[in-house]
């Protein structure tokens, strides 16, 4: 589930419902609570409109600072400014997002705006037993933007491709690819997927590489034939 105690990072995208704390200290002590409209601006007192919808958190921070250094001359961010700015996300929107595909439960989801797309697929329960494991898209304007392994957050901890959510974007799970049973003298056996190109070297290492006692001098591949490589009163099932 997404992380809503704490600051948000300073790439997070602002965008409308979004609630600013703008803080001012030194030679001006005051603070506002600037919600973001929908029309994509905020107000400030004596300041007026500022358009932050679709900045990040940094981007924004820079424009307020431009816009608010044109009324309070003595704000800066050297240590010797008489006046300093300070802005953070004091309360997230929510975004609408839509999980399709082989899902438990497709359908439309209000989550958090620092949800990922582990969130979302946590939302709809999870993949069905057809599900696509190894290649979640995340799909926003009709594009492809990621593509989440979630082989690799499982067994590494590698979350590099868990994208944050939008308003619109699309969660999809194809149908799962090739799938292999390995048993034996492994650390965990069971069914994996495999992506493209994956080998034998790459399921070993899935189920955690070989067990102590594990014979390596010889392993066992049973293979099903492909239909269009079957012959005339052959076998459809080769070792």
């Amino acid at each position: 589930e997404p992380d809503l105690a704490g600051p948000v990072d300073a790439t997070y995208r602002l965008g409308a419902r979004d609630v600013l704390a703008l803080i001012l200290t030194g030679g001006v002590e005051n603070s506002y609570s600037l919600e973001v409209t929908r029309e994509g601006f905020v107000v400030i007192p004596q300041v007026g409109q500022v358009f932050v919808a679709n900045l990040t958190l940094e981007q924004a921070s820079d424009v307020l600072f431009r816009r608010l250094r044109n009324v309070y001359s003595g704000l800066g961010r050297a240590p010797e400014a008489s006046t300093k700015m300070y802005v953070t996300v004091a309360r997230l929107r929510a975004n609408q997002v839509f999980v399709v595909g082989d899902v438990q439960i497709p359908g439309s989801y209000q989550l958090s705006s620092a949800g990922t797309m582990m969130t979302a697929l946590y939302a709809a329960g999870g993949p069905t037993d057809n599900g696509n494991l190894r290649a979640v898209q995340l799909r926003r304007a009709s594009k492809v933007v990621s593509t989440l392994d979630v082989y690799s957050y499982l067994t590494s901890g590698d979350a590099t491709n868990d994208a944050r959510l939008e308003t619109g974007d699309v969660l999809f799970v194809p149908v799962h690819g090739p799938r292999v049973h390995i048993s034996g003298g492994v650390v965990r056996p069971a069914t994996y997927e495999l992506a493209q190109n994956e080998t034998l070297r790459d399921l070993i290492r899935l189920s955690g590489g070989f067990a102590a006692t594990a014979n390596r001098e010889r392993v066992l591949v049973h293979r099903i034939v492909p239909p269009a490589q079957r012959q005339d009163g052959g076998r459809d099932r080769t070792v």
